[in-house]
């Protein structure tokens, strides 16, 4: 019997830790095939005003660099192309742009029109920023403050020594975020899910 490929469904590059802890908890419980990239594991932030940076260093740069950096994301027949259920995350907060204008070509994908990947590309926004969008979507926090990004790690666990008794289902969170007018986060959520059927 041959054994069925796996491809890489989704790259997600993440604003900081807490967004990593999230993708990581939807990889682990879904065993969807993703690679996270954030800077230091997280510990450093990307910025909206550092992407283009990032994609065009060199794993990034052209079509043929990613596909020599990525080897197991799925090509279409004449492989000059990615298969059209690729998707490259982008998930940021907005509260460090410099300005309106650098926020909208952000939300509406008008920065990344230049590159080679754009088709491929959904950016992700959580105006202003990813705590405050997880509290109008109802996460269940027990602490405020810095001591609130603590709870991440029991609220998405990736390890079993935090649990199951704390987390939050996928489903429900993509249900509660759709009622967010402030953030897309839910579309990450629903391709994750759709991915992994």
């Amino acid at each position: 019997m041959m054994k069925k490929l796996v491809y890489l469904k989704t790259i997600v590059i993440v604003h900081g830790k807490s967004e990593k802890q999230i993708c990581q908890y939807v990889k682990n419980n879904l065993r969807l095939k993703m690679e996270i990239i954030s800077e230091k594991n997280g510990e450093n932030s990307i910025q909206i005003t550092g992407l283009m940076k990032l994609l065009n260093n060199k794993k990034f740069k052209s079509y043929n660099s990613f596909i020599r950096n990525f080897e197991d994301v799925e090509l279409i027949k004449d492989g000059k192309n990615l298969s059209d259920d690729f998707k490259i995350f982008i998930i940021m907060d907005t509260d460090d742009c410099v300005n309106d204008e650098q926020r909208t070509k952000y939300r509406n994908k008008e920065m990344f029109k230049n590159h080679w990947a754009y088709k491929y590309i959904v950016p992700i926004h959580n105006t202003p920023e990813l705590e405050t969008i997880l509290t109008k979507a109802k996460v269940p926090f027990k602490k405020v403050g810095k001591n609130r990004k603590k709870e991440y790690i029991k609220l998405f666990p990736t390890n079993d020594k935090y649990g199951k008794s704390d987390a939050i289902s996928i489903e429900e969170l993509m249900k509660n975020l759709s009622t967010v007018k402030d953030t897309n986060f839910e579309e990450f959520f629903q391709f994750c899910l759709e991915a992994a059927e």
